[in-house]
């Protein structure tokens, strides 16, 4: 069982902005309360990834706060809506954030580096030790890129739980959520295999936008 955290706040703004727009009133509120619902049964059901001590387990209440809404709303909401109701609903503070995280400083490739480089030796501690459940493993630049940060999730405990429930078919929306906070640090994000689509891994390559390949 995964440790429980409030909805996101990020997604339910989102959400009650969809449902009041499609919706309104007490049909708006039921498949709120149907979402909330699925959400707790959802965290109960999903693996121990370490809660707060893994940095990346975020990732996992976002996706299941999508996928709660997803089946409370009967499934009907398409990719493109979905896709939609994510991108508008981005924080206000990103723009100064995007300000003050500048991808193309090296300073700042160093630091983003040594985080994930930091994940990587908890993560394989913690997942040889039987701990952290399905969590992401990580494989620092395995085809020696030498510019920007590269480096591959090796297994995804986004996907698993998508496979398991028949939401496969919204998996790419939050998998191109990445491209979307990569812009905001100034960054282009080089992607060809995701593990949602059946790869054994996600390539991530991070280059700042005035940088070529």
């Amino acid at each position: 069982m995964a440790e429980f955290r409030p909805y996101p706040f990020f997604i339910r703004g989102a959400v009650w902005k969809y449902l009041k727009k499609e919706y309104g009133g007490s049909e708006a509120r039921r498949i709120w309360r149907e979402t909330l619902a699925y959400y707790r049964r959802f965290v109960d059901e999903a693996p121990d990834i370490g809660g707060k001590a893994n940095r990346m387990s975020s990732n996992l209440y976002m996706a299941l706060a999508v996928f709660a809404f997803y089946e409370a709303d009967g499934r009907k909401l398409t990719p493109e809506k979905l896709r939609a109701l994510m991108t508008e609903r981005m924080p206000k503070h990103i723009p100064l954030f995007s300000a003050l995280v500048d991808f193309n400083k090296p300073r700042n490739q160093r630091k983003l580096r040594a985080r994930y480089e930091k994940y990587k030796a908890t993560s394989d501690e913690k997942l040889d030790r039987g701990e952290w459940g399905n969590s992401w493993r990580i494989e620092m630049n395995p085809r020696g890129r030498e510019k920007g940060i590269a480096f591959d999730l090796v297994s995804c405990p986004l996907a698993d739980f998508a496979r398991k429930h028949g939401y496969t078919e919204i998996m790419p929306v939050l998998c191109d959520f990445d491209y979307l906070t990569a812009s905001l640090i100034h960054a282009h994000l080089f992607r060809e295999h995701t593990v949602a689509t059946g790869s054994p891994y996600c390539d991530y390559w991070y280059l700042g936008d005035k940088e070529q390949k």
